[in-house]
C-alpha cells in the first residue's frame, strides 16, 4: 500500500482502494480502512483533505514513511508535502492514477513504470531515459505487447520548454514511441505545433478516447499530422 502511494505521489482513498483491489490485496473496505487509518496514525501516511479537487481523502507517503520504503526501493525526495492544495503535483497525479487505472480495467496493461521509478533509475544508474517521463507502459495492442513513454499533459508549457524536451526525446534510446495525452483538442494542437519538426515518433491523443478504449483510440503523429489508429502507430 505504501509503495503504490509513493509511485503515485498523490492518491485518493478510493483509487487506492481500486489499486489494492487489482492487485488481490484488499477485498472489501473495512478492513482497507482499517490499514490505511493505522498507516496515518504510525505517521507513514499523510492525510489531505481538498475537497475542491476531492470529496474522497487524497495520501501521500510521509518523511517517515520514505525511510521504511528506502530498504525496498529507491527514494530520492524526502520532502513531505505538507500543503497538498496548492502543491503543483496534485491533480496531474490524481489525473495520473486515472489514466494507470483506467488500463487496468480494461485488462491491458502489462507494465507500468512509475515516474518514481525512472527518476531513480536516471539519477542513480547508466541505464537511464534521457527524460524523466510521467509513466512507461507497456501494454498489450491488437494482440502485441507493445511499450512506450506516456506525458499526461494537463496545462501547456512554454514553448521553449518543449523544443528542450524534443532534444531530449530525439536522444532517447530505451524506448522508441512517446504518447503525449491530453485533456482537450486545443492543447493537443498546441503540442503538434511544438513538436512538428521532431524526428521521434511522437504522437498526440485525447484522454476520453485513453480512458474509454486504449486498443480503439486514434492519436495524431506530431511529423505528419496525420490520424491513425494507437495500433498501427506504436
Amino acid at each position: 500500500m505504501l509503495l503504490q502511494v509513493l509511485h503515485s505521489q498523490f492518491i485518493t482513498r478510493d483509487q487506492l482502494f481500486e489499486f489494492m483491489q487489482k492487485r488481490n490485496l484488499e477485498v472489501t473496505r473495512a478492513p482497507f480502512n482499517w490499514r490505511v487509518r493505522r498507516l496515518v496514525e504510525s505517521q507513514l501516511l499523510d492525510r489531505h483533505i481538498v475537497k475542491s479537487v476531492s470529496s474522497s481523502p487524497i495520501y501521500s507517503v510521509t518523511s517517515a514513511g520514505k525511510v521504511t520504503l528506502a530498504e525496498h526501493c529507491p527514494v530520492l525526495d524526502g520532502r513531505r508535502h505538507q500543503d497538498a492544495a496548492t502543491h503543483v503535483n496534485l491533480v496531474h497525479s490524481l489525473e495520473l492514477n486515472g489514466l494507470h487505472l483506467s488500463l487496468e480495467r480494461q485488462g491491458v496493461l502489462e507494465e507500468w513504470e512509475s515516474e518514481t521509478t525512472i527518476r531513480a533509475k536516471n539519477e542513480l544508474t547508466a541505464s537511464g531515459y534521457a527524460k524523466d517521463y510521467d509513466a512507461v507502459v507497456t501494454a498489450r495492442i491488437a494482440g502485441r505487447s507493445v511499450s512506450f513513454a506516456l506525458e499526461y499533459e494537463r496545462t501547456s508549457k512554454k514553448t521553449k520548454d518543449y523544443a528542450r524536451i524534443r532534444a531530449l526525446i530525439e536522444q532517447e534510446i530505451q524506448v522508441r514511441r512517446f504518447l503525449y495525452i491530453v485533456p482537450e483538442a486545443k492543447l493537443a494542437s498546441f503540442l503538434l505545433d511544438c513538436f512538428s519538426k521532431t524526428k521521434a515518433a511522437l504522437f498526440v491523443g485525447l484522454a476520453s478516447e485513453f480512458t474509454r478504449s486504449l486498443q480503439e483510440m486514434s492519436v495524431i503523429e506530431a511529423r505528419s499530422g496525420a490520424i491513425q489508429p494507437i495500433a498501427s502507430a506504436l
